[in-house]
Formats: structure tokens, sequence, C-alpha cells
């Protein structure tokens, strides 16, 4: 896992299906390279002004955090996909417990225990072996289940 994969937002932009694609995978919003349409055009978070002037570039040093942006893609994130996954708890362990071991938890969450590849947050579905998670309690992949 890669800290500048690590969002604005608290995402981690590679569990994304998109940055796990085989042709022109989306390098994530803090990376030059080729973006999917939703980061380049659509996210108003990327977008944001007052982000860009923050110390480390995350939202939740923001005095407007948590903004409507913020608050609309957590509710997204925790029901829309079989995986759970959330931007305010992201960023209040980052915040708490720092950038690298966030890093080694997302290692450990994001890590198929069959063959070792990522799994998507959008599908739960393993990008190497096509392993499906996702209806497990907690909907926590690897050693959490």
């Amino acid at each position: 896992m890669d800290k500048n994969m690590i969002a604005p937002c608290g995402l981690n932009c590679a569990i994304c299906s998109e940055a796990l694609r085989k042709d022109s995978p989306c390098v994530g919003c803090r990376n030059d390279g080729y973006k999917s349409e939703y980061c380049t055009n659509l996210c108003k978070i990327v977008k944001c002004e007052i982000r860009k002037t923050l110390p480390d570039g995350f939202c939740n040093k923001c005095p407007q955090y948590p903004c409507r942006e913020i608050v609309e893609k957590e509710c997204w994130y925790a029901n829309a996909y079989p995986m759970i996954e959330s931007l305010i708890g992201n960023l209040s362990f980052i915040r708490e417990n720092g950038i690298e071991k966030f890093l080694q938890r997302e290692m450990d969450r994001w890590t198929c225990s069959h063959c070792g590849s990522v799994i998507s947050v959008h599908d739960g579905i393993c990008c190497g072996c096509g392993k499906k998670y996702g209806n497990y309690p907690y909907n926590y992949p690897s050693k959490y289940h």
C-alpha cells in the first residue's frame, strides 16, 4: 500500500475497481497519470480549494470538516457496496495512529487470504483469483473472518 493512494477524503484509492483494472488503471487522486472520470471531473473533494491549503491534504484538518461531500460519500461507501469502507473512520485512524499504521491495517484488511492480491471495495472480489468477499460478518476480508 502506498500513502499517495490514500485520498484526501480518507478513501484508499488502491482498493478501487478503477485502480485494479489491468488496462489503464487509475493512479489515484494524489498522483499524476491516468485518473478515472469520477476522480478527474466529478469528485468535489479533489477539486476543493480549501483542502489544497491544508498541511497534509487530508480533509479532517479542514475547518468545515465534515462537509456535505464527506458525509454523502461516507453514507455511500457504508451502504452501496458489499465491503464497508469509512472515510471518517479512516481519517480518525490516521490522525490517532499515523499513516504507516493505517497502511499496515489497510494491507491486512484488503489482501486476499487465498492468493495475496487486492480485494476491490466496490464488488468485494479479489482482483487476482476472483474470490468473493463481503458476505462475512462486518464485511472484513483476510484475517478478520
